[in-house]
């Protein structure tokens, strides 16, 4: 009977939770000042495409400033007239205006069609309008040209997603820097199937009280925009899905000082609020460029810090990269991440005045030689991580693929096959060079240091010692998401006939490290590996029994059964951690040094014998991919030889 009123009583505090983060959630979204979803926005609907498409195809010729038409805001548009002086947009009339003229052509390749077969613009093959965002600018001429679709705009708009400029609109003249972010970890950030999948098993196992914590760093826009934690990506706006696109970052005027994402990011169209950057803006001039103005807290450590230190709401530490940072070497020697993470090479630290010379923009209409040389970094951001996602879908999409699925081939155009291919041509290059700055970054990280003797009698036992040094200065290897980034030692000692003496730091028939994870061991099918070296941190619970356990998932259900997320009941800054959940440290730290003795008993034969050590790196292990419901992922797994050794023992004598 007390059994059954223990349970009785669980499951009435667990509806009663339930209800209660029911309501609050409801009560946030009333007082969220964001328009909800089913609500009616101002703009005309078709606006907001329409506007996409000028900018982000037509602008970075098409500005103010130069001898050609302005299309950069709504009143320069209807003002716009051509050479016959007749207005470029005919409201009413789509077929008889010029901007319509110029950008539709036969999408579907009819036969009987009556618009030519190329576009008068945009040049670039890969930017023909797409059959949608046609229909959207004849749709929006035909309604009126109308920017409201309701009359006036209200006195105090809702922020919109017009407000957050696209970094496909910056790069019309920030092309290298655009590039290079359009392949890093930053822009992938919201695309990540990986991390969908884990957020969504966070989601579950909080019953939803987890929130934005995650989305929010990776996708702060999104977050901006009113767009919750559970919005899948197909729901997401356009601006969402670009992550850490370039004005979450360069729109941000005063330092924040906190951690966990929520970053103010200032609203506006491009033209009307400053970007803010690392120099000082010295040209003057009338071609449309936007404000600028130098901030020096874009290069400071905290600026990364703020979405780089992550501490849950019950007050884990989930992430320590900038807090690891002010306690190493770096930072007694005032190097910033940046210098490490944004230089010519990724890893290593570069003064201001070493990167190499060039200019920070192209702009149309003007000279180079009037624009000022600066010292430029790199926005590859290369990190541990990397894309999962098919050449197709990263790092860029064409317009036309939101609207036909590009996977089957017989309802593809001959246009749309031919710009496909190019896609992913150009995409395998990006991929290629993200690839090889990640590399650059890891295989510079550590080093092995092996010590064992030369000759052994037969039946011995010797003593492999293997020591892991960091060249990392400015925190901990690995980093980041530490708890799912695994840094191990391989070793095998092989006897002449090539056969397994000893091992550690092999992996079982999923490919994880025989720990207290592998399937494999929980079956009784193969040996823990008690002289496994793994530098990944522990996701670390107390169970209910007051002991602990590693966990995969870093959420308890250890010890209480409710699965909501409460705050922390004691000042967790008094402890270092939350009572019931800690991060286990086992990683590197900086420039520091950790090893293993690995007992080798020989065999009773003469001979000589191999013993070959590795460090290797894997960014998430096969074990998480099956607990969040991704298990088809682990096939892209990559495992990162960062340095080895090898070596020969002489085993003989009596």
């Amino acid at each position: 009977m007390p059994r059954r009123w223990l349970s009785l009583c669980v499951r009435f505090l667990f509806v009663l939770n339930v209800l209660f983060a029911t309501a609050e959630a409801l009560r946030a979204e009333e007082r969220s000042p964001i328009v909800r979803s089913d609500a009616r926005h101002w703009y005309d609907p078709n606006w907001p495409e329409v506007t996409f498409v000028l900018l982000t195809k037509c602008a970075k010729c098409h500005r103010a400033g130069t001898d050609r038409t302005d299309l950069t805001t709504y009143a320069s548009l209807l003002a716009a007239r051509n050479e016959d002086g007749d207005p470029i947009v005919r409201p009413g009339d789509p077929d008889n205006s010029p901007l319509f003229e110029h950008v539709v052509w036969n999408v579907l390749e009819s036969d009987d069609s009556r618009f030519e077969d190329e576009p008068l613009m945009p040049p670039e093959k890969t930017e023909w309008l797409s059959l949608g965002q046609l229909e959207a600018m004849r749709r929006w001429i035909t309604n009126g040209a109308q920017l409201s679709a309701c009359g006036q705009p209200p006195e105090a708009a809702p922020v919109s997603e017009l407000d957050f400029p696209s970094a496909k609109l910056c790069a019309g003249c920030h092309p290298g820097q655009y590039d290079e972010w359009s392949r890093s970890m930053h822009a992938y950030a919201q695309h990540s199937p990986a991390f969908q999948a884990f957020n969504e098993t966070l989601i579950e196992r909080t019953s939803g009280t987890i929130g934005t914590f995650c989305s929010r760093c990776h996708t702060p826009i999104g977050t901006s925009l009113g767009e919750n934690e559970a919005v899948p990506n197909i729901c997401r706006s356009r601006i969402s899905m670009e992550g850490i696109t370039c004005v979450a970052c360069h729109r941000r005027s005063t330092g924040h000082y906190k951690n966990n994402g929520r970053l103010p990011i200032e609203p506006g169209e491009l033209n009307e609020t400053c970007m803010f950057g690392p120099f000082e803006s010295s040209f003057v001039g009338d071609v449309g460029q936007h404000l600028s103005k130098r901030n020096p807290y874009i290069k400071s450590s905290q600026f990364c810090g703020e979405c780089h230190d992550v501490v849950a709401p019950n007050g884990v530490r989930n992430e320590e990269a900038f807090s690891e940072w002010q306690h190493s070497p770096a930072a007694t020697k005032g190097i910033t991440c940046q210098q490490c993470h944004m230089g010519p090479v990724q890893g290593r630290p570069f003064a201001d005045c070493e990167r190499p010379l060039g200019r920070a923009a192209e702009v149309p209409g003007v000279d180079e030689d009037e624009l000022p040389l600066r010292h430029l970094t790199d926005h590859t951001f290369a990190g541990p991580d990397y894309s999962m996602l098919p050449d197709s879908e990263f790092p860029n999409v064409l317009d036309w693929m939101y609207e036909t699925d590009y996977r089957d081939p017989t309802v593809l155009t001959q246009h749309q096959r031919e710009t496909l291919q190019t896609l992913r041509k150009r995409n395998r290059i990006h991929l290629q060079k993200a690839h090889n700055k990640r590399l650059e970054l890891l295989t510079g990280a550590a080093r092995l240091s092996v010590q064992h003797p030369q000759a052994a009698r037969p039946g011995r036992r010797i003593n492999v010692a293997v020591d892991v040094t960091s060249n990392v200065a400015g925190h901990n290897f690995p980093t980041g998401f530490s708890a799912e980034r695994q840094l191990w030692v391989h070793i095998a000692v092989t006897d002449p006939d090539g056969q397994l003496v000893f091992a550690s730091g092999d992996l079982d028939h999923n490919h994880d490290l025989r720990d207290e994870h592998s399937h494999d061991v929980l079956l009784g099918h193969l040996h823990h590996d008690r002289h496994l070296l793994n530098f990944q941190n522990q996701f670390t619970g107390l169970t209910n029994k007051g002991t602990e356990r590693t966990l995969v998932i870093s959420v308890n259900r250890h010890q209480l059964p409710i699965s909501i997320l409460r705050p922390a009941s004691t000042p967790v800054q008094s402890f270092g951690r939350a009572p019931d959940f800690r991060i286990a440290k086992g990683s590197l730290p900086p420039l520091g040094t950790l090893g293993e003795s690995y007992p080798v008993d020989l065999p009773r034969r003469s001979g000589r014998y191999c013993v070959q050590v590795r460090l290797l790196f894997r960014h998430l292990p096969p074990v998480l991919l099956d607990a969040i419901g991704v298990p088809h992922l682990k096939k892209q797994l990559q495992i990162v030889l960062i340095d080895q050794y090898q070596g020969t023992l002489d085993v003989g004598g009596t």
